[in-house]
C-alpha cells in the first residue's frame, strides 16, 4: 500500500507543473476577432417570400467604427449549397453615398433570383471631400464595413464591388474628381473585394438609365422571355430625363453610334436604346422656360406671382402672367423641346427631340413606365395614389390637371393639389404642362396612351424601390 501511495505521488509530482503551464497557456492566449460590428440592422421583410432588407443610416461621419480589412480573415461557409451570389453597388450621389449588398440564389438556368439586399447610407457625399480626396474615399470605411460583415469571407475574392459617382462629382472642377476616385481605388485595394479602376467612376447619364431599365423590368420579371415581354422606361430627374427601352439586334446594328448598351441579367442579354437629355430634368426645364421670357411675365407662372428662381447658379425672375393656362405654357414647352430639330434620319418621325434620334421603336416599346418627378407631379395631381407602388393614368388626363393648375394662384395649388411643397406651388403649372409635353410632343406618346407612374414594384411580396444599382449588380453578376 504505502508503495502504491509513493507512486501516486510521483506521477502527480511529474505531471502537475505540466498541466500547470498548459493551463497558463491557454488563459493567456489572446481571443479570436469579434465579427460583430458595432451597427444595429433594423430587419424589414414581409410575410413569406418576402425579400430582407437591412438598414442602418449612418447620418454622420463622426461615427468611428474600430474595423479593419485584415479583421474578416477566418474561414466561413459558403451559404447553403454555395449557389448563392453577391454583388455590392456604391451609389455616390451629391448629398450622400449609399451601399446595396445584393445577395442572389441562382436559379438551374442561371437566372437570378434576388433574397436580400442590404442597404446602408451616411452623409456627406464625396463631392464634399474635393480637397480631401483621402478623407473622402475614408468616408466609405463604415459602409464597406457593412459589406464585410454581410458577405461571408470564402466568397469575398469573388465578389463584385462598384462605386458609381453621380451628379455631385461631375461639377467638381479641374482634377478634383478624378483625385476622389483614384483615393477610393487605393482605398479597395485594402479589402477582398473583386474590382479594377473602371469598377470605380463617375457613371453617365445613359448608363444610369440602361441600369434603371435593367432594374425595372427584372423586378417586374419580364426578363425571361423576349422584348415584347419589356417595358420601357422614362426616369425624370431634375437635370436630366433618360428613356429607354429594348430593341430588336438589326435596329441596334443599324442605329447612329452611341444609341445602344448590351445589358445581361442571368442567360439573357439585350440590346437597349437609352438617350439621357442632359438639360431636360424638370428643374433643369423650369430655369429654361424662364429664360424664354427674358425677364417678363411668362405663361407658365400664375398671374400675381413675382418671385426668382435659381438653377445652375443662374437666377430667372418668375414673374405671372394674366394670359397664363397649360396650353399657352405648352407652346412655349414645346420650343423648349425643340421637336423639329434635326437628328440626321431621313425622316423626322424617327427624331424625339433636341435632335435627339429615336428610329428603333418597336415590341420593347409597347408599355410604358415612368418614374421620378413623374410620379410624384401626378400623384399629386390625384391622378395615381401616392399610397400605392404605382397606378395608371394617360397623358391626356394629365393635360387637364395642368389646365386645372394653370387657373389657380399658388396658394390655390397648396389648399387643392395634396404634397405639393410650398416652393414647388408657383411652378405646379409649368411642371405638369411639361409632363404632358414631354411625353406627347418629346416621346411622340398618344393622348389616350396607358402609361404606368411607379415609384415602387412588389417583388416576392415585398416594396422594392426601382433604383439603378440593382441593375448595376445583375449587369456585373452576368457579366
Amino acid at each position: 500500500m504505502a508503495s502504491r501511495i509513493w507512486r501516486f505521488r510521483g506521477l502527480i509530482a511529474i505531471f502537475l507543473p505540466v498541466f500547470l503551464l498548459v493551463l497558463a497557456i491557454v488563459l493567456l492566449m489572446p481571443s479570436a476577432p469579434n465579427e460583430h460590428l458595432p451597427f444595429s440592422h433594423d430587419q424589414l421583410s414581409a410575410s413569406g417570400s418576402g425579400i430582407p432588407q437591412r438598414r442602418a443610416p449612418v447620418d454622420t461621419l463622426d461615427r468611428t467604427v474600430p474595423v479593419h480589412a485584415d479583421d474578416f480573415t477566418e474561414e466561413v461557409k459558403i451559404d447553403g449549397d454555395g449557389q448563392n451570389r453577391f454583388a455590392i453597388v456604391f451609389d455616390a450621389g451629391s448629398t450622400g453615398s449609399r451601399v446595396h449588398v445584393f445577395k442572389f440564389e441562382v436559379g438551374a438556368r442561371t437566372e437570378l433570383v434576388l433574397i436580400d439586399d442590404t442597404f446602408e447610407q451616411l452623409k456627406p457625399g464625396l463631392s464634399s471631400f474635393a480637397k480631401e480626396p483621402a478623407k473622402g474615399a475614408a468616408s466609405l470605411k463604415p459602409l464597406l464595413a457593412t459589406a464585410l460583415e454581410t458577405v461571408p469571407a470564402a466568397q469575398r475574392a469573388s465578389t463584385t464591388v462598384e462605386v458609381r459617382a453621380t451628379a455631385g462629382l461631375r461639377m467638381l472642377p479641374g482634377s478634383e474628381a478624378d483625385d476622389l476616385l483614384e483615393a477610393v481605388r487605393r482605398l479597395l485595394d485594402e479589402y477582398p473585394f473583386a474590382f479594377d479602376k473602371d469598377s470605380v467612376s463617375i457613371m453617365d447619364g445613359e448608363s444610369e438609365g440602361a441600369f434603371q431599365w435593367l432594374t425595372m423590368n427584372y423586378l417586374l420579371g419580364n426578363l425571361a422571355g423576349g422584348i415584347e415581354d419589356t417595358v420601357a422606361t422614362v426616369d425624370l430627374g431634375g437635370g436630366s430625363v433618360q428613356l429607354a427601352y429594348a430593341a430588336e439586334s438589326a435596329h441596334a446594328q443599324n442605329a447612329p453610334p452611341g444609341y445602344f448598351k448590351e445589358m445581361k441579367s442571368g442567360g439573357n442579354a439585350y440590346n437597349v436604346y437609352v438617350y439621357s437629355h442632359l438639360g431636360y430634368g424638370l428643374m433643369a426645364a423650369r430655369a429654361a422656360v424662364l429664360g424664354k421670357a427674358e425677364g417678363n411675365a411668362s405663361p407658365c407662372v400664375p398671374v400675381g406671382h413675382d418671385g426668382e428662381y435659381v438653377y445652375g447658379g443662374k437666377t430667372h425672375r418668375a414673374k405671372g402672367s394674366k394670359d397664363t393656362d397649360a396650353l399657352a405654357c405648352k407652346s412655349v414647352v414645346d420650343e423648349v423641346l425643340a421637336p423639329e430639330k434635326k437628328c440626321g434620319a431621313s425622316s423626322q418621325k424617327d427624331c424625339s427631340f433636341n435632335g435627339v434620334w429615336d428610329g428603333s421603336r418597336g415590341a420593347g416599346a409597347s408599355t410604358f413606365y415612368l418614374s421620378s418627378y413623374l410620379f410624384d407631379r401626378v400623384s399629386q395631381a390625384g391622378l395615381v395614389d401616392p399610397e400605392k407602388p404605382s397606378g395608371d393614368t394617360t397623358p391626356k388626363k394629365i393635360l387637364a390637371a395642368a389646365k386645372k393648375a394653370c387657373s389657380l394662384s399658388p396658394e390655390e395649388v397648396l389648399q387643392e393639389f395634396k404634397g405639393v411643397e410650398e416652393k414647388d406651388a408657383p411652378y405646379y403649372c409649368h411642371d405638369l404642362s411639361y409632363a404632358h409635353s414631354l411625353l406627347t410632343v418629346g416621346y411622340k406618346l398618344a393622348d389616350s396612351r396607358k402609361v404606368t407612374l411607379v415609384k415602387q414594384i412588389t417583388y416576392k411580396g415585398q416594396n422594392i424601390e426601382a433604383a439603378w444599382p440593382l441593375g448595376a449588380a445583375l449587369n456585373s453578376l452576368s457579366s
